[in-house]
């Protein structure tokens, strides 16, 4: 539900049509899946962000901020939920967890015909968060503190451009090659060492103290981009 209220685009009046209290969508498997990696995989989302940095794309001391607070101690450690490579990629099939928050009236979803370059139709499945769910998840956060990291996750990966669809996630992905070289039907491994090993040297470059155990980039990362 997380990747809906935070990631999801609002729904068109076509999509109100058919379900009236949805707040949120996210469009096609593959894109919830492809955001679903990165929030589980801090040190993947943290060598997207020094991408954007060097390529300047993004602000260094929110950049830096974020990728501090994922890689310092333990954390990455402790919010790791690897994932495996597929033909096109990280994939887990959310439909169990899709199945149950359903039942509750907390999401929705539907297949639709998506057009292709070749003029034929490829059907997709579209995500919905409803009222009730974003009701629950408001809950969750005045109740849960944990659940603030992984705010904090989504927050990072919406600094990255990349598009509505599915299809610009996963080309920067695979651009990995520890990513891209995972056979198929096996875990994919961690980056940690050496995107930690990028932080340090984009901290020096950008005179960011990673010493300071309370810096002003960290107080202002969930404030805005």
């Amino acid at each position: 539900m997380l990747i809906l209220d935070k990631l999801g685009e609002v729904p068109t009046p076509a999509e109100i049509a058919v379900f009236p209290s949805a707040v949120k969508v996210v469009r096609a498997t593959s894109r919830l899946a492809k955001l679903d990696f990165w929030l589980r995989n801090p040190d993947y989302l943290a060598n997207e962000l020094l991408n954007d940095l060097e390529a300047g794309a993004i602000d260094a001391p929110i950049c830096l901020g974020h990728v501090e607070r994922m890689l310092k101690d333990e954390a990455p450690t402790l919010h790791l939920y690897p994932m495996q490579r597929y033909m096109y990629g990280a994939w887990e099939l959310p439909d169990n967890a899709i199945a149950l928050l359903k039942s509750h009236d907390l999401v929705n979803q539907r297949r639709v015909g998506e057009a292709t370059a070749d003029n034929s139709v490829r059907a997709r499945r579209d995500y919905f968060l409803m009222e009730a769910g974003e009701r629950v998840l408001a809950n969750m956060r005045a109740e849960v503190d944990q659940l603030s990291w992984y705010d904090l996750q989504a927050d990072a990966i919406d600094l990255l451009n990349i598009g509505p669809s599915g299809a610009a996630a996963r080309a920067r992905q695979y651009e990995q090659p520890e990513y891209a070289a995972t056979p198929i039907g096996q875990i994919i491994p961690t980056i940690l060492g050496q995107t930690r090993e990028r932080l340090r040297r984009a901290a020096a470059a950008h005179g960011y103290n990673l010493d300071e155990p309370a810096s002003e980039a960290l107080s202002q990362i969930g404030e805005g981009k």
